[in-house]
């Protein structure tokens, strides 16, 4: 009874604590998106030197997380790293229809969903930032740079927020939902200052937290909270670089 008890203040502790860090890296996030740690200027064009000396700034907030949650976990927590983990079985969520059919898994619902997310926020984002402006966007560098700031956003941002909640929330025996709800409103609340932003920023971006830390508790792994976040990032980044 003693040990037990030690076990939940001790869990309790730990998502405490990484629910202060990540809820401190959500408004760090928008300081350094205005004023980054370093000033490169590497590329002609200041959007791409904004957005690289931004994104080196947010790899070392990452790295800085995935050292936190080494201490709090060990090697268990870093499991959720893994990026060849991409089937399992599903948790039905009848209320927004998630009702796996008797043979599917992960490798089906993560590929339709991928398609359904990036498809819906190629519109919202159209409408927020392309609809009635005129477009152009280089071929080199602007869609290598694309790439790349996608995926390393992405990485970073499913490292703050989701990553994060889903290793320690698994570690400490609590309910996936503690971290699924965590991960929806840190995301969400962040996005208010985004792409997309506003209230539908928000809805939009809580609903995306919490889908893709179901996906890494369901996976026990990386690959779909990536790929489905890599996907959207190229969508919000081709609008950005196209302004």
């Amino acid at each position: 009874m003693i040990l037990s008890e030690k076990r939940t203040r001790g869990g309790i502790s730990s998502i405490l604590l990484i629910t202060i860090a990540a809820a401190v890296c959500a408004p760090l996030l928008l300081w350094f998106r205005n004023d980054p740690l370093l000033a490169l200027n590497v590329f002609a064009d200041a959007r791409y030197n904004a957005e690289l000396s931004y994104q080196l700034t947010t790899l070392a907030l990452a790295a800085l997380m995935i050292f936190l949650v080494y201490g709090l976990t060990g090697r268990a927590g870093l499991s959720y790293l893994n990026l060849r983990r991409r089937d399992g079985a599903i948790r039905p969520e009848p209320w927004i229809g998630i009702k796996p059919k008797p043979n599917e898994t992960w490798k089906n619902l993560g590929f339709n969903f991928a398609i359904v997310i990036t498809l819906v926020t190629a519109v919202v984002i159209y409408f927020q930032v392309v609809h009635g402006k005129s477009v152009s966007l280089n071929l080199f560098p602007g869609i290598p740079l694309i790439l790349l700031f996608a995926l390393v956003n992405a990485f970073c941002e499913e490292i703050l927020f989701r990553f994060s909640f889903v290793a320690v929330v698994s570690r400490s025996g609590y309910s996936p939902y503690v971290a699924q709800g965590l991960g929806a409103a840190v995301f969400g609340v962040v996005h208010y200052f985004g792409n997309p932003g506003g209230i539908v920023g928000v809805l939009m971006a809580a609903f995306i937290g919490w889908f893709l830390a179901k996906s890494m508790l369901e996976t026990r792994g990386f690959f779909w909270a990536l790929v489905i976040h890599f996907l959207q990032d190229v969508v919000i980044f081709s609008a950005l670089f196209m302004e």
